[in-house]
């Protein structure tokens, strides 16, 4: 039998899993990440589901579903360094990516605890994902241009004159 043309497409099922975080948080199975051999020192925990951090914020949470401790704040690189170039030609073939817009970068940031200001991004260890199959790497590049702790925001004693004078500073 045929099936009918009306019918309307199945829905994808439900996952429900805890987050410390987020508290219990319920996806659809086609908005999981499958990161292919895991992130760097994760390897175990391959499926996440990224959150957005506020409206109109350039941060996401990367949320393990396997793991309710483990989530990393991530953002776009080109947020922060608008020339940020990857070779992705093999790793779009990999992930099944037919376009570049198919792909998405993102960094992991390392924010240390009672210092925002402090946060850096890791460029040397992107993830790449493909959105339309939901399937994702971390890679790692090798290129000088990039840091594994590349500053986000200017060192705080890098205050300019006029910037010391507005504070009430200065002679």
């Amino acid at each position: 039998m045929a099936p009918s043309p009306h019918k309307t497409p199945v829905e994808p099922a439900p996952v429900s899993f805890n987050s410390r975080r987020f508290g219990r948080l319920t996806v659809r199975e086609d908005q999981i990440i499958v990161l292919t051999p895991g992130l760097l020192g994760f390897s175990r925990f391959q499926r996440f589901v990224l959150i957005e951090h506020k409206r109109e914020s350039p941060f996401l949470w990367l949320q393990s579903v396997d793991n309710p401790d483990l989530a990393f704040v991530v953002i776009d690189p080109a947020h922060i360094l608008p020339d940020y170039r990857l070779p992705l030609a093999a790793v779009m073939k990999e992930l099944g990516a037919e376009t570049p817009d198919d792909i998405k970068i993102l960094a992991i940031l390392t924010i240390p605890p009672g210092a925002p200001q402090e946060m850096t991004a890791n460029l040397m260890g992107p993830l790449v994902i493909n959105l339309r199959n939901r399937k994702g790497k971390q890679l790692v590049i090798e290129d000088p241009r990039y840091s594994h702790k590349h500053r986000i925001l200017p060192p705080q004693d890098n205050v300019t004159e006029k910037e010391e004078l507005l504070k009430g500073g200065g002679t």
